[in-house]
């Protein structure tokens, strides 16, 4: 038995409000139809996030009908449960639509009783468990599977309650397992519940194969009888889901490879990964002078595709600015972001110096006032700066209290006959206000 295993598809999908995004994920999902065809399966199973949102738009699901047109045509069936996007409360969803269509067949705890070709229902208290069927050659197999729940649910409701397997069958779910998780990308408090529903020993034994989706990283390993498989998304989700990442070691920039995209071929129980070409996504990260990341930066451009999306994480003590930086790149899609902190500088003994040494009077005065439980005119802070700066870089030298006296008695001796009667007359300095994109921390920092 031969079967393809994909998830996380996100139909629709404008990754960063980019309408053509939504097209590449449309294509990656024709492309894995049509290779599954091509390898001559016997069915194709989609674990979850179909679709990004729970309600596709009328341009989404035409898309998605057309590519499911394809197995259909060649009398391929299609087994599908709801994931974290794309499931809904209400009764009927997307997925039941393709289901009338003959698209695909949705498994899972359901209302009422299906029966059809590939579709058979038992009784599960007031409700149905739906399970998909395949038979080919005298041997058969079932699909069993559970739209994404919360952890909630889950702790209330064992899935080993639920789901008991008889010969040979497979489990799918959208869910994320904590171990599993861990194993990819380190520990998970137990605090943050957010990245995980279940633990392993929550899964139920005896299935030969343990479809998964939900997380977007590819991973495969054994459990109990059986292989357990996240195929991951069919694109790139983010800058942490990299093609290639760099980072600046101090000399020169470390090239670590990311995680391939793309989706299963299963045949007799064994899993084989079939890669799929897509955009590709460059995190850069660098913390030196702007010198220094121009240099390295224009060093690195000729390494990186026009097609691909970069991010760059640019860190130093003071600000610069990172426009000449944004013409080294010509890629398609560049998000450059800064953290600009200064690092305090320890004095001997290893001792952190007091604030009055090291910031400036209206540094520290900006301190107290933004610093206040209730701070109501943001102006006067402004005014600190835009004032008090000008004041400081422009204050004369003061005299010694000698000369200044010596002055004051000549002007005594030797009035200005011809002089007039003095107007009192108060000016007005200029009220400054900040240009776009002034920086406090510029000030702060001295400026450069």
């Amino acid at each position: 038995m031969k079967f393809a295993h994909l998830a996380d598809v996100h139909l629709g999908f404008e990754q960063y409000r980019l309408p053509y995004r939504a097209e590449e994920f449309a294509r990656a999902f024709r492309e894995v139809i049509e290779r599954a065809v091509e390898e001559k399966v016997d069915f194709i199973l989609i674990a979850g996030d179909l679709f990004h949102s729970s309600r596709p738009s009328p341009e989404t699901l035409k898309g998605a009908i057309e590519t499911l047109e394809i197995p259909k045509a060649r009398g391929i069936p299609v087994f599908a449960i709801e994931g974290n996007h794309d499931r809904t409360q209400r009764r009927v969803s997307a997925y039941h639509l393709l289901e009338s269509l003959g698209l695909l067949n949705l498994v899972g705890i359901r209302e009422e009783r299906v029966e059809s070709e590939y579709l058979t229902s038992e009784r599960l208290g007031n409700k149905y468990l739906v399970k998909g069927v395949f038979e080919k050659g005298g041997r058969s197999v079932e699909i069993h599977g559970l739209k994404y729940m919360s952890a909630a649910w889950l702790e209330k409701n064992r899935l080993s309650d639920i789901f008991k397997p008889e010969g040979n069958a497979i489990l799918m779910l959208h869910q994320g397992i904590k171990e599993l998780i861990e194993r990819m990308m380190g520990l998970i408090p137990e605090s943050q519940r957010d990245y995980f529903e279940l633990k392993m020993e929550d899964l139920p034994r005896g299935y030969l194969y343990y479809a998964l989706g939900h997380i977007h990283r590819r991973f495969e390993t054994n459990y109990d009888v059986g292989k357990l498989v996240y195929p991951g998304s069919l694109q790139r989700w983010d800058f942490g889901d990299y093609e290639i990442r760099y980072r600046w070691d101090g000399r020169t920039f470390k090239p670590k490879a990311g995680i391939e995209k793309g989706f299963y071929i299963v045949e007799n129980w064994k899993p084989k990964f079939i890669e799929l070409k897509v955009r590709p996504f460059i995190d850069i990260k660098i913390e030196a002078d702007e010198e220094t990341v121009k240099r390295e930066v224009k060093r690195l451009a000729s390494k990186i595709p026009g097609e691909a999306f970069v991010r760059l994480d640019i860190k130093w003590e003071r600000p610069f600015d990172v426009s000449a930086i944004r013409e080294l790149l010509d890629v398609k899609y560049l998000y450059v972001r800064t953290r600009f902190e200064r690092k305090l500088r320890t004095v001997k003994g290893g001792e952190v110096p007091r604030p009055n040494e090291y910031f400036s009077p209206i540094e520290l005065r900006a301190i107290e006032m933004t610093g206040e439980k209730k701070l109501e005119n943001v102006d006067a802070v402004v005014e600190l700066f835009l004032g008090g700066w000008k004041e400081e870089v422009t204050k004369p030298e003061e005299k010694p209290p000698e000369e200044e006296k010596r002055n004051e008695k000549r002007k005594e001796k030797t009035p200005d006959l011809d002089a007039k009667p003095e107007e009192k007359t108060e000016k007005k300095s200029p009220r400054t206000k900040p240009g776009k994109g002034s920086n406090l921390l510029a000030w702060l920092g001295g400026g450069k």
